[in-house]
């Protein structure tokens, strides 16, 4: 992992944001952040942030076209890009350290004083458009998507969002702009080497970043998970395997060493081709990839299992893993593969933060709470997780009995039942069924 030094600033104006000083680096990465996604909006107007977030490093002040602007961004090598989320829309570059303040003051000119052409928005709702049509072919995205809603958590899936993309007009980007992109509702990352000397930062930032001042930081949505009594099935008879996910939540948010204890069990059953679940079943011949994760939201944690299985594997890897979650409930770990696992996380973690795109990744929960966990400390944090906290926080998740069960391929509904039955004697309230 790369030693770094954090420093939190706010500057005067109520600005917040994170440098990481790196010295063994030769780029700088910046993100800037608003709470402005999708949750914010009507479910017709669904795709504006989207929309938005595509047009806004476009034509602006300084720049006639988005054309003029990208090629300003890239004359040197650099990278631009931007995303949205349900809760944000992040912008970013990467540049070369000797022109650093180059790109990102083009980057924040570009945020400050966007044009929002009608030409470009025009452009953007037909490249939008290509690219909802093509991710809606990823069948994990698809199920993940349906399963979020069907479970009462914030989501469309690709194909309602196709459906209502002619709904967003010119004006709506400019509505959702000036509610969102204020300096109190900012929030950002940039890492380089800037040997201890923040100052360019600050006036970098205070200077360029011109926008109204706003009424604070937009709050993260509630959102309350629900069960799932049937499993959900999309049903596509020319997928000829099974897409499957199965999710668990818990109504609390976990701290920085619970965290780590999640990714512990993720590691434990799925990550490695030795793990309990995804190694047994790669062994038998029964599913060729899979894995597992937490997701978080306000006072939420999910975990997820997911994998692509044939028909005819289908009911001995979900037999696997039952048995497994059982055994983590009952408190049942091997000594020798936990410490595996561990160790595994822990040489992940080093390689992930290798870069200044990976630390600024890590850093990346700051967006959701204005929590800094120091990344410096991971290695230390991941030695000392034991058996008993991944053991307690998988047994709380299972007993929160707040779980669903999603398929997608050629399957319907009766068969979907009888792969759901087999999990469903994890949770202890269904013990006798």
């Amino acid at each position: 992992m790369l030693r770094h030094k954090i420093h939190e600033i706010t500057l005067e104006n109520g600005l917040k944001g994170l440098i990481i000083d790196t010295p063994k680096t030769g780029v700088v990465v910046c993100e800037v952040s608003f709470r402005a996604g999708e949750f914010l909006l009507k479910k017709e107007k669904w795709e504006t942030a989207h929309l938005m977030e595509h047009v806004l490093l476009g034509a602006n002040k300084y720049f006639k076209k988005a054309r003029d602007f990208q090629a300003a961004i890239e004359q040197n090598g650099a990278y631009s890009n931007a995303s949205t989320s349900v809760y944000d829309i992040t912008y970013e570059i990467e540049s070369a350290h000797f022109e650093w303040q180059r790109v990102v003051g083009l980057l924040l000119d570009a945020i400050s004083t966007p044009k929002f052409l009608q030409e470009e928005v025009d452009s953007e709702l037909s490249n939008v458009r290509e690219e909802l049509i093509s991710r809606s072919n990823n069948h994990f995205r698809a199920l993940n998507a349906a399963m979020r809603q069907s479970m009462g958590m914030i989501s469309l899936t690709d194909q309602e969002r196709v459906e209502l993309l002619h709904h967003v007009t010119r004006q709506d980007l400019v509505k959702h702009y000036s509610e969102t992109h204020t300096i109190e509702n900012a929030r950002f990352i940039i890492a380089g080497n800037f040997k201890g000397d923040y100052t360019s930062i600050e006036t970098m930032f205070r200077e360029r970043l011109v926008l109204k001042q706003g009424n604070g930081r937009i709050a993260m949505p509630d959102e309350v998970p629900l069960k799932l009594d049937d499993p959900l099935v999309l049903r596509k008879p020319s997928v000829p395997n099974i897409y499957l996910y199965f999710d668990m939540y818990l109504h609390r948010q976990l701290n920085a060493r619970e965290r780590i204890a999640m990714q512990v069990v993720s590691t434990y059953l799925t990550e490695t081709m030795y793990s309990r679940i995804f190694g047994t079943a790669r062994e038998k011949g029964w599913v060729y990839g899979m894995g597992s994760g937490a997701v978080y939201a306000k006072d939420l944690t999910g975990w997820w299992l997911g994998a692509q299985v044939s028909k005819t594997n289908s009911a001995p890897l979900l037999r696997l893993v039952r048995d497994e979650l059982v055994l983590l409930h009952e408190g049942v770990v091997d000594d020798e593969e936990f410490e595996s696992a561990r160790k595994h996380l822990l040489g992940k973690t080093m390689r992930a933060g290798q870069t200044a795109s990976g630390l600024v990744s890590r850093y990346g929960s700051y967006y959701a709470d204005d929590i800094i966990e120091n990344v410096n400390l991971l290695p230390k944090m991941t030695k000392k997780i034991d058996k008993k906290l991944c053991i307690d926080i998988m047994r709380e998740l299972i007993d929160q009995n707040c779980y669903g069960i999603g398929m997608l391929g050629s399957i319907s509904l009766q068969p979907a039942r009888q792969l759901k039955s087999y999990i469903e004697s994890v949770f202890p309230e269904e013990s006798d069924v």
